[in-house]
């Protein structure tokens, strides 16, 4: 076996024999079998690798596939699959960017699984960062409160407001306030005024059933002392031989009836 510095040794050399020849290449090339060799750019891959006889074939990637950097390898990167929508398209040189619906959030910085998070009213949503390496990205959500301690967020105007102190204004608090609407104090007086309003509707519904009342019973009275009221019907001696007269029911419930038989 050889010793232990003698092989570092070696390793050593070799390393700088490599690096000293791969300098001298061009940007878009590698040292490779004792040559030169060019990498193929973005959105192809090696389909030949370079010879003494000719330099490194290319070929366009495949459809699904990408390539965004001058690579030696043979093959491109598989595009993304978006699990909701696309916001960019896959191409040859660019990797698909994906984007979810309305209601749901990227799970990742890729984007590549939707998730649905919701908060109630008062609350927004935070976002937590975790690095997984290999630049990817993955995102923690949680609901907190949109508003601070003792203060309520106005949906209308989107912001945050503090409480209304009913201590401070020296009136009792009669609905405490929370994390979606204020507080609200009875203010002097504002009980009587309801009371008052309310006694004034009952009144005047009072007034108008009794107002309704006598006009109808006035309008039968006066139905019931009308003579024209009265109808007479006749039947001829042929049909029944009898003669009847139906009056109104203004003096009894079933009417007057007479009958009169003419011979």
């Amino acid at each position: 076996m050889f010793p232990l510095k003698t092989l570092l040794a070696v390793l050593y050399t070799q390393s700088i024999w490599t690096i000293g020849h791969s300098r001298s290449c061009g940007d878009r090339q590698i040292w490779m079998n004792e040559q030169c060799c060019d990498l193929c750019p973005p959105g192809k891959h090696v389909t030949a690798f370079c010879t003494q006889e000719e330099q490194t074939v290319c070929t366009p990637c495949e459809e699904g596939y990408f390539s965004n950097q001058s690579i030696i390898f043979d093959r491109c990167e598989k595009c993304q699959e978006c699990q909701h929508d696309y916001a960019e398209k896959c191409t040859l040189t660019t990797n698909a960017k994906c984007s979810c619906r309305p209601g749901f959030l990227c799970s990742d910085s890729l984007c590549s699984v939707c998730g649905e998070h919701k908060c109630g009213a008062g609350e927004k949503l935070n976002r937590t960062d975790i690095p997984k390496g290999s630049g990817l990205i993955q995102y923690s959500y949680r609901c907190e409160l949109a508003c601070p301690d003792k203060a309520y967020f106005d949906a209308k105007e989107n912001l945050c407001k503090p409480w209304t102190q009913c201590s401070a204004l020296g009136l009792a608090e009669l609905i405490p306030g929370n994390k979606t609407h204020n507080s609200v104090c009875n203010e002097p007086g504002s009980i009587h005024v309801i009371l008052s309003i309310g006694f004034l509707l009952l009144s005047l519904s009072l007034f108008v059933f009794l107002a309704f009342a006598c006009i109808k019973n006035l309008r039968k009275h006066k139905a019931c002392n009308d003579p024209t009221n009265t109808r007479d019907f006749h039947l001829s001696k042929e049909e029944s031989g009898f003669q009847i007269t139906v009056q109104g029911d203004c003096k009894d419930s079933f009417g007057e009836l007479h009958l009169g038989h003419h011979l």
